[in-house]
């Protein structure tokens, strides 16, 4: 084997056939993967819930009172959880951008962006839109 032999290498049309082969594939996947309005309505109830039980239905002390408030929380959490993707439908604003969509939702107080992506959703920020107090 001679070292000084000019070595083989791929042609600079083989790398852009190869490259763009493997970027439509990955398009494509991302484009079959993009999660559709429904499925948000569905993520969003399932976490507007469970945010509601876990930070507004809190009994902030060990008294009766509070258990039971706690309690009525819950239910009514449990009762209105079929409109919530109504009104997360009203609220949202969705940028279909065909290989991943952006949600903004505007609930009241917050105002929620979420990616959907690979038949996922992933929360990207959370904003406050007025002080509570």
């Amino acid at each position: 084997m001679n070292p000084l032999a000019p070595s083989k290498s791929l042609s600079l049309s083989t790398i852009a056939i190869v490259s763009g082969t493997t970027l439509a594939i990955f398009g494509g996947i991302l484009m079959f993967t993009n999660p559709n309005q429904k499925q948000y309505e569905e993520f969003a109830e399932e976490k507007l819930s469970l945010y509601a039980k876990e930070n507004l239905c809190q009994a902030g002390a060990s008294g009766l009172d509070q258990v039971v408030k706690s309690q009525v929380c819950h239910m009514m959490v449990e009762a209105g959880k079929g409109q919530i993707p109504r009104v997360v439908r009203e609220t949202t604003q969705k940028k279909d951008y065909m290989v991943l969509s952006i949600y903004e939702t505007n609930l009241y107080l917050y105002k929620f962006r979420t990616i959907g992506v690979f038949n996922n959703f992933y929360v990207l920020d959370v904003n406050q839109l007025y002080d509570q107090n």
